[in-house]
């Protein structure tokens, strides 16, 4: 079930109710398949999208995925450690961009999104963001003004870490931090306050996800806090082998130093 190749969506200006109401995807296999072939290939948000692809390869949503999709559903504030290359931030845009068309919950609301993996980082995630409805919805352009965007009704602001104190948090449905382990620690304190006055003016709800980088940072704090606010989960590279990576390619990444903090999830 990797979708419709070359079918287009209608590009008018309703175009996107199409998503009104779809599942994100139906996790069991069986009843997918029912719904794929009566619906041809409209089951779920992921199939009418367009699959996500790594490398040129498309992808299904895999089991350890439907982990991840619960924990966010199910929970305000959610920690996740995660393995390099286990397609986490392409997962979460995607399921943020569900939740705005989905239903019109996220009407009016923004989400904000951080990113701490380095130089131009605000502009990798844009960029990703747009990609995802080129496949199926070509014509669809994004409102954008910099690294503003509106998707429907809904503002997605991408910032840079040294940015977060303009971050305002009264209407905010979501604040994602991407790679957060890699943020300066200076940063990480100006975090940890934001996301602590988002969480309390506006329910907003906090998405934190990291490969390891060194410990003693805010990351590294949440993990070994008994009475933390997130619920935390850990995804070392065995979630990956058989999804986006084989054996031979974690055997070959054994041998480098940096293993043990990239996908075995140890802080350096």
């Amino acid at each position: 079930m990797l979708g419709l190749e070359t079918s287009v969506f209608p590009q008018g200006k309703d175009s996107l109710s199409i998503f009104l109401d779809t599942p994100f995807w139906i996790w069991d296999s069986y009843l997918h398949r029912v719904q794929y072939e009566k619906t041809n290939g409209c089951c779920c948000f992921n199939h009418v999208l367009s699959l996500p692809s790594k490398d040129g390869i498309r992808y299904p949503l895999f089991d350890f995925q439907a982990i991840i999709f619960d924990t966010i559903e199910r929970n305000q504030n959610v920690w996740i450690k995660k393995a390099r290359g286990i397609g986490l931030t392409t997962f979460i845009l995607r399921y943020l961009a569900w939740k705005i068309l989905y239903s019109s919950e996220l009407d009016y609301k923004s989400i904000y999104i951080v990113s701490g993996s380095g130089d131009k980082s605000n502009d990798k995630v844009d960029g990703m963001l747009k990609k995802l409805f080129e496949k199926r919805f070509p014509l669809l352009r994004l409102e954008s003004k910099f690294t503003d965007l509106w998707l429907k009704k809904t503002w997605i602001k991408v910032l840079e870490p040294w940015d977060i104190t303009g971050f305002e948090s009264y209407d905010t449905a979501y604040l994602f931090i991407d790679e957060a382990d890699f943020m300066e620690h200076s940063e990480q304190k100006e975090l940890e306050h934001a996301a602590s006055s988002c969480a309390g003016r506006s329910n907003c709800r906090t998405i934190m996800a990291s490969t390891p980088n060194q410990p003693g940072g805010l990351f590294e704090k949440i993990e070994n806090d008994a009475t933390s606010r997130y619920a935390r989960l850990r995804m070392d590279y065995r979630y990956g082998i058989g999804t986006f990576y084989d054996s031979k390619f974690i055997e070959k990444k054994k041998l480098d130093p940096e293993f043990d903090r990239e996908y075995n999830i140890k802080y350096d």
